[in-house]
């Protein structure tokens, strides 16, 4: 199989962890984002939860 012909993607949750600060885990996944780009990754998706404090993916109501 020609792994250069699959399209990579990531879905980020970005929990935020008991102790981290939302700015901390933003700035996770920006870092993680980074690293896709740089590795030809298709797309960089954030999943959406809706009333979840832990999560800084979290979705308005």
């Amino acid at each position: 199989m020609d792994n250069q012909n699959i399209a990579y993607s990531i879905l980020e949750l970005a929990v935020v962890p008991q102790g981290s600060t939302f700015k901390e885990t933003l700035n996770n996944s920006l870092a993680l984002a980074k690293v896709a780009d740089e590795n030809n990754y298709t797309r960089y998706w954030f999943a959406e939860h809706h009333n979840s404090e832990s999560v800084g993916s979290s979705a308005t109501s």
